[in-house]
């Protein structure tokens, strides 16, 4: 379903981010959040996914969510345990998921990093496994803040293809924050402005 945010205001180290932001980012499309840094982009995507707490207003929002930064954490574990983790919650198990795991691996140029510790990964390699373990359980809203930041020029493209796919479901909410203004036009979609502590599609 899409995401509506209602009257969200947000005041952070005494200075206001953004004020009264109503907003409906519609599913089926990549939405994508762009403005100068410090303007909140990144606190506005984490209000929505629930891990900051607004000064005021609401997200309506149904269905299972998944949030994944720009600065990737890793669990114990191989790239293939990290990857396959959500999947385990969602008791998943057997050929299917070990070969939905492979896909994704395969997809992300991981093969040769299988069976490696996750946390002995290069910046690059760590975020390929972030957007792995995002993508690999299939959430209903997705919500991704600089998706291929120290990702390797030639694998940048197979990245946003596996994006811009999850994006093109009509059931899927997709929000990223990209300071990379070719990206999000290679993206195609609705373009959000945060600016003036407002939210304005473009």
């Amino acid at each position: 379903m899409s995401i509506e945010c209602k009257s969200i205001s947000k005041t952070f180290h005494n200075r206001r981010l953004f004020h009264d932001i109503s907003v409906v980012f519609p599913q089926g499309i990549c939405n994508c959040v762009i403005g100068e840094n410090g303007t909140g982009k990144t606190t506005l995507l984490k209000i929505i996914a629930g891990l900051i707490k607004a000064d005021a207003g609401t997200i309506i929002m149904k269905g299972n969510c998944t949030y994944a930064g720009s600065n990737p954490y890793m669990l114990r574990g191989t790239v293939f345990e990290n990857i396959n983790y959500p999947l385990t919650l969602k008791r998943q198990g057997g050929k299917s998921n070990e070969n939905q795991v492979n896909q994704m691996i395969d997809r992300l140029g991981l093969n040769n990093q299988k069976h490696q510790e996750a946390c002995t990964l290069s910046a690059g390699e760590k975020q390929k496994v972030v957007l792995g373990r995002a993508l690999v359980w299939n959430p209903d809203v997705l919500l991704l803040d600089e998706p291929t930041t120290n990702i390797d020029q030639k694998m940048i493209a197979s990245v946003e293809e596996l994006l811009m796919e999850y994006a093109d479901n009509s059931s899927h909410t997709f929000v990223v924050v990209s300071h990379d203004h070719e990206q999000i036009k290679r993206f195609s979609g609705l373009q959000w402005h945060l600016v003036d502590q407002r939210l304005v599609k473009k």
